[in-house]
């Protein structure tokens, strides 16, 4: 890890020892004492750098993230040492990913792994479609998957770790200190790229082929919006009510409402209770 110059500025040694189990689970691993935002900085090291030095599965992370960002520019935010962002490099061209569809598959491919990363962990986990992970309704972790130009793939997630009820930015929050679970940062991250690595290797094995690498039926037995009753706000459109009936064959979540089914790629989605 190189460390003190420029944009490294904020890197130390003291955090990679700390970081033991995460280290042998990554092809590169860089911790930051704090960041803006760990996709920013992921993306423009491996943008300026050579391809040889950000391998595939080089990841970046820090507990304290200053412009956490998910889905539709909205602030990701905690009390500093509470939580634990994380940012994964992918380089799916390079792994025998190319059909553009099978890109709507990763996030929730990393959802998958984060989720099962958890449940091992000792939490009740479960996905939220598009891009949540859940216990008991609330969350934990949310994931941002962001293309860029050249098709290198970063993946980012922030999750909860030490928060208590007193750090709640929002009372439908969690942690997993708040569900009893392990909540130590180098044992959820070790988990959390062991499980990354497993499910995405059978996707990429499958050249993205999310129905052959058992992907998508794993993704719709671990998604809790699946046969909910839903309200979608869609971009720009009247809001959605219907029943979550299923994922098509690009990730989209199909929702029938009235007889008629819609695959929805992008918008909030709320679980109804009737």
């Amino acid at each position: 890890m190189a460390i003190g110059t420029g944009r490294q500025r904020h890197e130390h040694w003291t955090c990679r020892m700390a970081f033991f189990s995460s280290s042998a689970a990554a092809a590169r691993l860089v911790v930051l004492s704090r960041a803006e935002s760990t996709n920013d900085e992921l993306a423009e090291r491996a943008r300026t750098d050579a391809p040889s030095e950000w391998p595939e599965f080089s990841v970046l992370i820090t507990n304290e993230q200053t412009m956490g960002r998910g889905r539709l520019g909205r602030s990701w935010t905690a009390p500093p040492g509470t939580m634990l962002a994380i940012s994964v490099l992918l380089r799916p061209m390079r792994a025998g990913i190319r059909d553009e569809r099978a890109k709507g598959w990763i996030p929730l491919l990393a959802g998958l792994a984060m989720r099962n990363a958890l449940t091992l962990l000792g939490a009740d986990a479960e996905l939220k479609w598009p891009n949540d992970v859940l216990i008991d309704g609330r969350k934990v972790c949310g994931i941002l998957a962001e293309v860029q130009p050249d098709g290198v793939v970063v993946l980012g997630s922030g999750v909860n770790l030490t928060l208590t009820d007193d750090d709640l930015p929002v009372p439908t929050a969690t942690s997993m200190l708040m569900a009893g679970a392990e909540s130590d940062a180098d044992v959820v991250l070790a988990a959390y790229l062991t499980e990354l690595r497993e499910v995405y290797g059978r996707f990429a094995a499958a050249g993205g082929d999310a129905e052959a690498s058992g992907l998508r039926a794993a993704v719709a037995e671990a998604c809790s919006t699946l046969g909910r009753t839903v309200r979608v706000q869609l971009p720009g459109a009247q809001d959605l009510v219907g029943v979550a009936a299923g994922l098509d064959g690009s990730g989209r979540l199909v929702v029938e409402a009235s007889g008629r089914r819609t695959a929805v790629s992008a918008g909030d989605v709320t679980h109804l209770r009737y």
